[in-house]
């Protein structure tokens, strides 16, 4: 059966055959809900950026929720730390940056970073069964934290932002006027970002913004295995009404 559908798909197998893989991943009779995430990773080529890719583990169209990672670093070490939790409920999608590191990885370049995105996202979406028009989560770590809020603040697209470990400065107006209702900024207390963030979060509240801020523990500026224990008051507090 799985012969027969990439032959009848020609020039798009490869496509073809990535969409039966998932669906074997998420429809698999009785073993959805239970089976651990898969990830699936598209190369960069001329034309296009490279994605890592989790399927949710829910049946239906699903939304969204994309993943930046940070400097010199790769989709998938950012995205294993989300891929349980978020694909009970989402797709996860993790673009690469373009620009390649000397010394492995990748890093988000300062300018055209929002067009790669949306394209790697949108190889994923020819994949998985996504709901396209649904609101979107956006998570940025580090660096990727910074290309994150610049996105959230010039897309449209991301109601709902978790910002991790950055020095950044989200700009108020900027935030409404992109259609931003809830922004989550997240640091270990040994993180050096740890009170700057807690404080544009304070500083957002105040002015009447849906922000808040959570502590990841006595960790620094890395993810450790005890994140998973934070994720899920996270994921709560983006997904609420």
């Amino acid at each position: 059966m799985l012969r027969v559908r990439v032959r009848r798909c020609g020039a798009k197998a490869v496509v073809c055959l990535l969409m039966v893989l998932v669906s074997m991943a998420v429809w698999s009779r009785d073993a959805h809900a239970q089976a651990a995430p898969v990830p699936i990773e598209l190369e960069a080529n001329e034309d296009e950026p490279g994605v890592v890719f989790y399927a949710a583990r829910a049946p239906g169209l699903r939304p969204v929720t994309v993943v930046l990672h940070g400097m010199c670093s790769e989709p998938r070490r950012a995205c294993r730390h989300f891929a349980e939790r978020v694909t009970e409920t989402d797709h996860l999608i993790c673009p690469r940056a373009r620009q390649r590191c000397q010394g492995g990885g990748s890093i988000w370049s300062g300018r055209g970073f929002e067009a790669d995105i949306e394209a790697a996202i949108h190889r994923a979406f020819r994949v998985l069964p996504a709901d396209e028009s649904a609101p979107r989560t956006l998570i940025g770590y580090s660096l990727g934290a910074f290309r994150a809020l610049a996105l959230a603040q010039s897309s449209g697209r991301y109601p709902r932002v978790m910002l991790i470990g950055a020095k950044v400065y989200p700009d108020l107006r900027a935030l409404r006027a992109s259609g931003v209702n809830r922004l989550l900024f997240a640091a270990g207390s040994w993180d050096m970002m740890h009170d700057h963030m807690l404080r544009q979060s304070r500083q957002l509240a105040r002015a009447g913004f849906d922000a808040r801020f959570l502590g990841l523990g006595p960790v620094g500026h890395l993810f450790e295995p005890s994140f998973a224990d934070y994720l899920p008051d996270a994921l709560e507090y983006l997904r609420e009404s």
